[in-house]
């Protein structure tokens, strides 16, 4: 910003005839008669150039009407005649904020803020510019500091709410957005900003009545729409999202929220195909949206595409949301083709399963010559030390092993930028054969029963839910002959084993020396000792693919819960090539895939 001058131009009093003019263009101002304000402020100014009044009145009319660009060198001009005018310094931040100039307009709220260090619409328009800059923490006192004098004030009630989410303060942001629609309840900014913090919270059943509102206020409110399809989708009501989402495209007239927002309810329903066409639209409009690249990966996966989907896959590091924090090594970030002779070391990232599944693509980076230290999560080594040759392990903690820090690496890794190319499809855990073979005897007690492993729940916080089962839906495998069902279920309570005990009576087996939890080389032993594993998508699922043990998956209902390695459709997976998956239909139950299970283990058991 240019140096202002140092003192005020003293105006002329204005005579009767221009107040008369200047009373005349604020009554058409405020009536909606734009064109005949303009023209009345625009005589003001001709008969009296320093009439401060016409300047802002003016200002104000262009930047409202959508001529920033006109506004700014107008106000500019006023106030290189009146450099105290808070009203003046007020608008120009205004304008220059229209037309896309925060940092300036940053500078200008300033001003009016140190003119004027108690007016509302000045702390408001300061508050403003600081949450535009992103920072948050000046933002949200100087919204405090408004609310202090003016608690009535629900637009900045709104914006607060907007700051504590950035945060991370979702609970405050919540109570700021109730009192902006206790205060506006006639808004559907505040109803549509409330739901979103709802939705945030994973709260879409208090969420959706608050967006509902807000379209009833404002029907083509396509931000709105948009989040309502959203905690739709996320309620298992996708179908109901589409609609919506339509609509929204109409009105945004294809814009990427609209078209991503239609992507994510297509990929739930598993129109795959269709979801990843809406997925580039989107793409095309926003190509550096990380989520919707995250969830372009994910369905590019599923079907097959895995050029593509591992591209998209290294957006994850930029989501709101990463894997894990972005690990502060002090080895360079290996990029590099060539990997002969080099140091590397290779870090886990993401859950258990994600970690099993990634392990195939550990091999070839041995086989090319790399010398590698894996670090992962503790319960995975002693599986790991046994089943891999030319690999050192870390065991991965809140902070990194200080012995793991005085090596010498040529360059580190996460696990997940391994993965380039289809998934080998090869098996590469190793259980203990004798041990196995002891289960397999102990577990038979000298019948010639098939020995079924049974795994129904999956602990994911955000997903588990969609993927779990209750013992009580395995009834349909309680009256199959021939048959003896080993817990393999992690975390499994004393109420679970005692429902499954009065389902499949002395048939049903819990071996407390297994911790199935924490020692993963044994519950790989115990998997390698049965006929057959039958698991929802978790680790079991994982343990018993990455073993090339004969495992059947009861795949969740289509949607996020489906992860990739499940395929976009078909019995099989790539992945694992003596996994078979069952599958249900969008709207189906369990006891659809509980009865094919139950066909398939007859003939098992015959």
């Amino acid at each position: 910003m240019n140096a202002p001058p140092s003192s005020d131009v003293t105006p002329e009093v204005p005579t009767q005839a221009v107040l008369q003019q200047l009373q005349a263009g604020l009554e058409a101002h405020r009536r909606g008669d734009l064109a005949r304000a303009e023209f009345k402020y625009r005589s003001v100014l001709q008969a009296a150039p320093d009439t401060l009044d016409a300047y802002n009145l003016l200002g104000r009319l262009l930047v409202h009407s959508g001529r920033a660009g006109e506004a700014v060198p107008l106000l500019r001009h006023a106030l290189d005649r009146a450099m105290t005018q808070s009203a003046l310094w007020l608008s120009y931040t205004e304008a220059l904020l229209a037309l896309g100039a925060n940092g300036t307009a940053r500078e200008a709220a300033e001003r009016a803020r140190q003119l004027a260090p108690k007016d509302a619409d000045v702390l408001f328009i300061w508050a403003e510019t600081q949450r535009l800059a992103g920072a948050w923490v000046a933002a949200a006192d100087g919204y405090r500091t408004l609310l202090a004098g003016t608690p009535g004030h629900a637009s900045a009630w709104l914006q607060l709410a907007t700051c504590l989410q950035a945060l991370g303060d979702l609970a405050g942001a919540q109570q700021a957005a109730r009192r902006a629609v206790e205060i506006a309840p006639q808004a559907p900014e505040c109803h549509n900003n409330l739901g979103s913090l709802l939705a945030a919270g994973d709260d879409h059943a208090a969420a959706l009545p608050h967006f509902e509102q807000a379209l009833k206020l404002r029907p083509k409110y396509a931000a709105a729409l948009i989040n309502m399809a959203a905690s739709l989708r996320e309620s298992g009501r996708a179908s109901e999202a589409l609609p919506l989402l339509e609509q929204a495209l109409d009105l945004t007239r294809g814009h990427a929220q609209a078209y991503a927002g239609l992507a994510m309810a297509q990929h739930s329903l598993g129109q795959i195909d269709t979801a990843l066409s809406t997925y580039r639209e989107a793409l095309k409009r926003f190509s550096n949206d990380p989520e919707t690249q995250w969830n372009y990966a994910l369905a590019a996966l599923a079907a097959g595409d895995f050029a593509n989907g591992w591209a998209a896959y290294a957006w994850r590091w930029r989501k709101a949301v990463t894997p894990l924090p972005q690990r502060a090594w002090p080895w360079p970030a290996w990029t590099e083709n060539e990997v002969a002779g080099k140091r590397l070391l290779i870090w886990g990232e993401q859950g258990l399963g994600d970690r099993l599944l990634l392990l195939q693509f550990l091999p070839a980076l041995v086989a090319a010559g790399a010398r590698v230290t894996l670090e992962t999560d503790p319960r995975l080594i002693p599986l790991l030390k046994r089943s891999f040759t030319g690999i050192d392990f870390a065991a991965e903690g809140t902070h990194a092993d200080p012995a793991l820090l005085q090596q010498s690496f040529d360059g580190h890794r996460p696990l997940g930028d391994l993965a380039v190319s289809a998934p080998p499809g090869r098996p590469v855990l190793l259980a203990d054969a004798e041990r196995a073979a002891a289960l397999a005897a102990q577990y038979r007690q000298g019948t010639a029963d098939r020995l079924i492993g049974l795994s129904w729940r999956s602990a994911n916080p955000m997903l588990g839910a969609a993927k779990s089962l209750r013992p009580a839906d395995l009834a349909a495998l309680a009256a199959i002959p021939g048959l003896r069902f080993v817990c393999l279920q992690y975390g499994a309570t004393e109420q679970e084993h005692d429902e499954l005990r009065a389902l499949f009576g002395e048939r049903y087996i819990h071996d407390p020396a297994i911790d199935t939890q924490n020692d993963l080389a044994a519950l790989a032993d115990q998997i390698a000792a049965l006929d057959l594993t039958l698991t929802v998508s978790n680790v079991t699922a994982h343990l018993a693919g990455a073993l090339g043990r004969p495992v059947w998956v009861l795949a969740p209902p289509t949607g996020r819960s489906l992860f990739f390695y499940l395929m976009a459709d078909g019995e099989g997976t790539p992945w694992y090539p003596g996994m078979r998956i069952f599958r249900r239909g969008q709207g189906q139950g369990a006891e659809t895939q509980l009865q094919a299970v139950a066909k398939g283990l007859e003939l098992l058991a015959k």
